[in-house]
């Protein structure tokens, strides 16, 4: 599990979709977390490829870095440090250039040797 975790967060931070993707399961679910409330959920290795290829337009440099790793059942669950830079204005008045630093958590759900679940916790 861990093993998988790590090559996502690599193929991720090299903006590696194809590589993203072969890791996740066809049904592959991931939501993202902001205060609580879903902001982003997909159900499809699809829909995630759509939005990883959106995603990774905004940004020019991207990088997630475990900080901490835990088993709680099935979820296997990191800390991460998250640094980016933007490619492009956004809406919310982050402009071009500007880099952005958060931390954050991810669990992560295995089937059948890949990844089932991403949710990203902010």
């Amino acid at each position: 599990m861990e093993t998988l975790v790590k090559n996502y967060i690599s193929a991720y931070n090299q903006f590696d979709i194809e590589g993203m993707l072969t890791l996740l399961t066809d049904d592959v679910v991931f939501e993202n977390l902001a205060n609580g409330e879903i902001t982003t959920r997909t159900t499809s290795k699809m829909e995630f490829a759509d939005l990883a290829n959106q995603s990774a337009k905004v940004f020019s440099e991207r990088t997630q870095s475990l900080t901490a790793a835990t088993q709680d059942n099935d979820l296997f669950i990191v800390d991460v440090t998250y640094k980016a830079k933007l490619a492009q204005d956004l809406a919310n008045g982050m402009k071009a250039g500007q880099s952005i630093s958060l931390q954050g958590r991810s669990e992560f759900a295995f089937r059948d040797g890949k990844i089932c679940l991403i949710r990203d916790i902010s």
